[in-house]
């Protein structure tokens, strides 16, 4: 786990380690999903065509959605 501050602009630094394995280069843009309490970055690779290579039903950030209530539900089980 890597743990980084936020600014007084609310900006963070992606360490180089994790920007060198995920190809995270100056200018690449980076989608940010809120899960409540939770954030996930992506990084928007727009110069790789991969579309129709992943067939879905829904959308990831709807997938992701149902699995984070899932893990709640699952959660609230073992605390009871």
């Amino acid at each position: 786990m890597v743990t980084v501050k936020v600014s007084s602009k609310g900006q963070i630094v992606i360490p180089k380690v994790i920007r060198e394995k995920l190809g995270i280069r100056e200018g690449d843009e980076l989608e940010i999903l809120d899960f409540g309490n939770e954030i996930v970055i992506v990084p928007i690779k727009r110069n790789i065509n991969l579309k129709g290579i992943l067939k879905l039903e829904k959308p990831v950030k709807e997938i992701m959605e149902e699995v984070r209530k899932e893990e709640e539900l699952e959660a609230k089980k073992w605390r009871e």
